[in-house]
């Protein structure tokens, strides 16, 4: 399974959770994206089987720049940490259609059983 990070910036939780990505899923490979252009780019080839993207917001208007890019989102599980849990912008983020939001102050572990938990899936709709 190939995953894509975005952060904008540099980010401790994103540096963690690729750390324990690369520790309890070495079968994952990652791609660290920072640009919304990269990211909209490696989107529209489908050779690159990205199939989740991990996006880390930092500020509200980072969230309203991923909207135009929303149809690219429609085969691949959307996984958004948002800065913080603050009704109105969690509610912005679930119109993406994430399959899990998280927040910078959550724990990356959670991140990851989301990631295995998408892996098992994917390999049991194989298998069958």
């Amino acid at each position: 399974m190939k995953i894509a990070l975005y952060a904008d910036a540099v980010q401790e939780m994103g540096n963690r959770l690729e750390g324990m990505i690369q520790d309890e899923l070495p079968q994952i490979r990652i791609e660290k994206m920072n640009s919304i252009g990269y990211l909209k780019e490696k989107l529209c080839r489908p050779l690159n089987r990205i199939s989740v993207i991990v996006v880390f917001v930092i500020y509200e208007k980072d969230l309203y720049r991923l909207f135009p890019l929303k149809p690219l989102f429609d085969d691949i599980r959307l996984i958004l940490i948002l800065p913080d849990s603050g009704r109105d912008l969690t509610a912005l983020g679930l119109g993406l259609n994430p399959c899990f939001v998280g927040y910078s102050d959550s724990d990356p572990a959670d991140i990851v059983l989301v990631l295995k938990k998408i892996g098992q899936r994917r390999k049991n709709n194989i298998i069958r």
